[in-house]
């Protein structure tokens, strides 16, 4: 009875001395390749597509436009975890490029949904080059939908035209979770 006794009393002291998790907002990214993601606007345009592992890419001569869903998450039940108008704090991707002269990739990101008064497009293109992979980067930021606008609504999505020899490689999209 002892040593049950003693045992019990230390494994209390022991949970009593383990320190307590704190409930915090955590910024976390959800990425993934784009050919999960992503595929051509139109049949026609997966003719000039490869689908690949790393990326989605332009192998045709003339641009293509692709589009790209976003996996995001969402707090079914309303309250606490993540809020239903505030999850999402950026979302975009990083391009690929065959071709050492700049190309223009030119993106419109689709923020909410169908039928919503709320539905915002916003336009962004970049210059892709495969002399600059450090720079083949598009982003979609609150700001850019508006400058008063703090987060994105938590449904994304893009169309984007692929100029001759460019791709999307990785997609990317920031969350807001507060685990409290």
């Amino acid at each position: 009875m002892k040593v049950i006794a003693s045992s019990l009393l230390g494994g209390l002291l022991a949970t009593a001395m383990v320190p307590t998790a704190e409930a915090a907002v955590e910024n976390l990214q959800f990425q993934s390749s784009a050919a999960g993601l992503c595929q051509g606007a139109l049949p026609a345009m997966d003719a000039n597509l490869r689908k690949r592992p790393l990326a989605v890419a332009n192998e045709g001569d003339s641009p293509v436009f692709v589009t790209c869903a976003f996996t995001t998450l969402m707090d079914q039940g309303g309250g606490g975890g993540v809020g239903q108008d505030n999850v999402v704090r950026y979302f975009g991707m990083f391009l690929s490029s065959h071709v050492p002269e700049p190309q223009t990739v030119s993106c419109t990101g689709v923020i909410g949904f169908d039928g919503s008064p709320d539905l915002q497009y916003v336009s962004l293109e970049v210059d892709v080059s495969s002399e600059t992979p450090d720079s083949n980067y598009l982003y979609f930021y609150p700001e850019d939908a508006g400058p008063e606008q703090e987060h994105l609504h938590q449904l994304v999505s893009m169309s984007c035209r692929l100029p001759p020899g460019t791709g999307i490689a990785d997609t990317y999209v920031g969350i807001r979770l507060d685990d409290a």
